[in-house]
């Protein structure tokens, strides 16, 4: 007999993260039908992916989002075991994120799409996380350079951290959950993508390990909201490599989308199969 559950994910995150380049390779994979998930019944709309799809068969990156944008993708999906979900893949421009914190505002779209989901994907790229000055790593400035500042009429910059946390507190309070104790749903996974520009760097530590030497206030946050079991830290590399939007990769022309990307498990193994990182 086969288990069904429901199990809508809300896919989270700014500008240049990468969602649009997961989402196409996401759904090549299930096209494949050789992955741990594989497509139940087709999409009724494929309009959010086809461009995608369609660059990367041409050896070369997919174009952004239109900020405006708000498309969903709806499919059902079945495990090597039978069991169903609904994945629910809404398709929007990044900046949309960055309004919701600056304008301290949800709006119904946002809403709508934060009340059916119980699983959250949030999106950051790592290798592109603006250093804050201290008086730690950077010494005191001179005093020209703090005269200038104070003169300065610029707006206040949230570090990463700051706006990661300030975004997740708005969903959590959109989405009317408590957290007197500690959060069981919606479950969080936090995908640090385009992982293959910081691999080198990261000397195979776990990916929860580099989200808290990176981001150490927003990896405090999380693990004092959500239930132990209830979070996770997964890396990704969606294209394997960065792709040019004008010269074709002759790679993936010759060997085909479906054999570049992977990623990296929370316990640090390296996998080629995508859906595994919508396993909950």
């Amino acid at each position: 007999m086969q288990n069904e559950c429901s199990n809508n994910i809300l896919i989270i995150g700014g500008p240049n993260v990468g969602k649009t380049h997961f989402g196409g390779q996401l759904y090549g994979r299930l096209q494949m039908r050789n992955s741990y998930y594989k497509i139940v019944s087709p999409p009724e709309n494929l309009l959010v992916f086809k461009e995608v799809l369609e660059n990367l068969n041409d050896g070369k990156s997919a174009g952004h989002t239109n900020v405006s944008a708000n498309q969903v993708l709806e499919l059902e999906v079945e495990d090597e075991k039978g069991n169903s979900l609904l994945f629910s893949f809404p398709d929007y421009g990044g900046e949309q994120v960055k309004s919701i914190v600056n304008d301290r505002r949800i709006n119904k779209l946002w809403a709508d799409q934060i009340e059916k989901s119980d699983a959250w994907m949030l999106f950051m790229r790592l290798d592109e996380v603006r250093a804050i000055d201290d008086i730690i790593n950077r010494g005191l400035p001179e005093q020209e350079i703090l005269k200038q500042r104070s003169e300065s009429q610029e707006s206040m910059v949230l570090s990463t951290s700051a706006f990661y946390v300030e975004l997740l507190q708005m969903l959590l309070f959109a989405k009317k959950t408590s957290v007197q104790a500690k959060v069981l749903n919606p479950a969080l996974t936090i995908v640090l993508s385009c992982w293959d520009c910081i691999a080198a760097q990261v000397n195979d530590k776990l990916p929860k390990e580099v989200l808290e030497e990176r981001l150490p206030s927003l990896y405090s946050f999380i693990n004092t909201i959500w239930k132990e079991n209830a979070w996770s830290v997964i890396g990704l590399s969606s294209t394997e490599k960065t792709l040019s939007n004008e010269i074709s990769d002759a790679d993936y022309i010759k060997l085909g989308p479906e054999n570049f990307g992977y990623i990296i498990t929370p316990d640090g193994k390296k996998e080629k199969d995508l859906t595994l990182s919508i396993l909950k």
